[in-house]
């Protein structure tokens, strides 16, 4: 980006006129006893003040035009539970070889005791800066002599070669506000998209000139003041099975469109898709990835080996490649070393594991392209801006006998043909070529499912004894393999899961299908459970859905405010099976039940029998769709209350 704008930039100086200057108001000394938890009973902390401003700056040190963003910040600590909003965390990003930097960096912390204002200062040696990655800093420090209703200041000075995205500006955060002000301001060469998110409208919004604010080439040149204000925000509540926060807070960024050069022609910046596809596959960490199929011109005889069908062919490259390549938890469009060195070195960041893919599919003459996506924790991409910074991976999309599989070999448990949870975010874009590319659902067909098979049998003393087996299919099983693998043994996995039950005693368990993931993950326990408790002069009361029962409902909100997102379609099946002692009858039992939500979107079904001393139980619920919007969201709820209700039921057995 500096080599880019370096000459431009010898011509621009930015007069940032009273930017420096402290746009906090005067320090009300009744905010100290204001009660502010009458803005929201559930907070510990509140922001009085917060104003931001970004503008752009030639930086001399730099040599390069910067975008400086100046942040001031007051804010009240209600009690100690709101000590952590005293600890201030600066994420500094990487754009090329250049690293962000901030300067003047103030802080204080107000008291008032004893009828007086007392003021403690942010000392240097409290700052300091934590390299989170290559490409990732943190500058952090703490403000002192935090109390119950202390109140807070801080400023800095950010300067960032990124002058094609200004930093994003959130209104909103876990804390309330009660007034967040951003400022921007943008000389009348630079053209902005402006992309404002979020459901809070804004209180006000002025827009004004600033004359002969910006000098360029002698000639001083105007410069739009654009002021954003919300006041009294309420604080972000992350719900449960949402989408990451950043695709909800309200927040506003700029992003650089076009540069009107007076001297020359204008420059565009703001890309089409077609640019795009140009760039990714002139880049040789992407393109040159993508066409590199001679690194598998040896191996192909052995990968393919006895495979016949071109599913097969492409199964085989997929789990040679996840088996030999292991993920190094770096994400990126790009490679960083290239498939070949991957798999000499056999690892490598997610882009040169699946386009290495790529091109280990058409070295196979499978049909294959690399899909750029933004994981969930990213957000959703930006469909009206064709903006590469959404983008923070890669798949791969292979097309065999008229199917389209979105692979992932860069998980180690994901089956051919799944995404994992990380990766179902929305859509990505598949690149066809250097003039093509279009959209593509990300999503799993296999559903996520759990079948539970429980085998038990009463005896006259209370214990029960037997086996549960449990078959994990999608999402399921992959979390499930990721869970057995985290741990140094099965033995470590077995004797953690013994601890975890507190219902029962683990006798033992075993595992089946570890590593193959065509094949669902299969858990089997023996148990012994003491239900003495359940005995009664005349007779047994008995629930038998022993393990893994859904006692609390997912779902405790009054409102919904955003979409419940499973990431698949769900399943749960019970299958039970109790032998009751001899000498007892049944006297009461739950009644059998079905449920349907609207179009059938979930259903459920509980049925009963009981033969020969034998109690047959089974139980299913099925999620048919992944996602749920806030208008189902009661109906959701209260399907999973009358679920719980209906377990909570006991079966009643009477002595003959």
């Amino acid at each position: 980006m500096k080599s880019m704008f370096l000459g431009l930039c010898m011509l621009f100086v930015c007069l940032l006129g009273n930017a420096q200057d402290n746009p906090l108001p005067k320090l009300d000394l009744a905010l100290f006893s204001t009660d502010h938890k009458q803005n929201d009973t559930s907070a510990h902390a509140i922001v009085l003040f917060e104003h931001g401003r970004t503008e752009l700056e030639f930086s001399e040190s730099d040599r390069a035009l910067m975008v400086v963003h100046n942040v001031h910040v007051r804010i009240k600590i209600l009690d100690k539970d709101g000590a952590s909003s005293a600890n201030i965390n600066i994420p500094l990003y990487k754009y090329g070889s250049d690293m962000e930097y901030v300067r003047d960096i103030k802080g204080r912390t107000h008291n008032f005791e004893n009828g007086k204002l007392v003021t403690d200062d942010l000392k240097k040696e409290a700052i300091f800066t934590d390299k989170t990655s290559q490409y990732r800093h943190e500058l952090k420090f703490t403000l002192p002599n935090i109390k119950d209703n202390s109140i807070i200041e801080y400023s800095y000075r950010l300067l960032s070669p990124g002058v094609r995205n200004f930093r994003t500006w959130y209104f909103q955060s876990d804390l309330p506000k009660l007034h967040s002000e951003y400022v921007a301001v943008i000389p009348a060469t630079f053209v902005y998209n402006t992309n404002l998110k979020g459901y809070l409208g804004l209180t006000d919004q002025k827009s004004t000139v600033l004359n002969k604010h910006f000098l360029l080439g002698g000639d001083r040149q105007d410069c739009s003041k654009m002021t954003y204000i919300i006041k009294d925000v309420p604080a972000f509540k992350e719900e449960d099975f949402m989408l990451a926060p950043i695709n909800y807070i309200s927040s506003i960024n700029y992003e650089l469109r076009t540069y009107l050069d007076p001297h020359g022609p204008h420059t565009n910046y703001a890309k089409n898709w077609s640019d795009i596809d140009q760039d990714l596959m002139a880049a040789k960490e992407f393109g040159g990835q993508v066409k590199n199929k001679g690194a598998f011109k040896d191996l192909l005889p052995t990968i393919l080996a006895g495979k016949e069908s071109k599913l097969d062919k492409a199964k085989a490259m997929y789990y040679y490649i996840q088996k030999n390549i292991s993920h190094n938890n770096v994400l990126g469009k790009y490679a960083e070393i290239g498939i070949k060195k991957a798999l000499e070195t056999k690892k490598g960041n997610i882009a040169d594991i699946n386009l290495g893919l790529v091109a280990g599919l058409n070295a196979a003459d499978i049909e294959a392209y690399p899909v750029i996506i933004s994981t969930r924790n990213n957000g959703i991409p930006n469909f009206l801006f064709p903006a590469m910074t959404d983008f923070n991976a890669v798949i791969c999309m292979a097309k065999i006998d008229g199917k389209d599989y979105l692979l992932d070999a860069s998980e180690k448990f994901l089956p051919f043909g799944e995404l994992s949870i990380s990766s179902i975010n929305d859509r990505g874009r598949v690149i066809f070529s250097r003039d093509r590319s279009d959209w593509v659902p990300l999503k799993n067909e296999v559903s996520s499912k759990r079948l539970y098979n429980i085998l038990g049998k009463l005896d006259s003393t209370g214990k029960i004894t037997g086996t549960i087996r449990v078959q994990y299919t999608g999402l399921d099983a992959i979390s499930k393999r990721n869970e057995i693998d985290g741990f140094n043994s099965f033995e470590e996995y077995e004797e953690k899961q013994m601890e975890h039950v507190t219902s029962m005693r683990l006798l033992s368990s075993k595992v089946e299908n570890i590593d193959d993931m065509e094949k669902p993950l299969v858990e089997q326990l023996e148990f012994e459970m003491e239900l003495r408790e359940n005995f009664r002069p005349d007779g047994i009361l008995l629930n038998p859905i022993i393990y893994e029962r859904t006692t609390k409902n997912p779902f405790k909100l009054e409102e919904r405010n955003y979409h419940v997102d499973l990431g698949a379609p769900r399943g749960e099946t019970y299958n039970i099976n109790i032998s009751i002692p001899n000498g007892y009858t049944i006297s009461n039992k739950p009644k059998d039940s079905a449920m349907t939500l609207p179009e059938s979107t979930a259903k459920y079904t509980f049925r009963s029998i009981y033969d020969n001393n034998i109690l047959m139980l089974q139980q299913t619920t099925f999620l048919n769709k992944a996602i749920f919007t806030p208008e189902e969201y009661f109906h959701l709820k209260e399907f999973f209350s009358r679920i719980i209700q209906q377990q909570m039921t006991d079966f009643q057995f009477k002595k003959i």
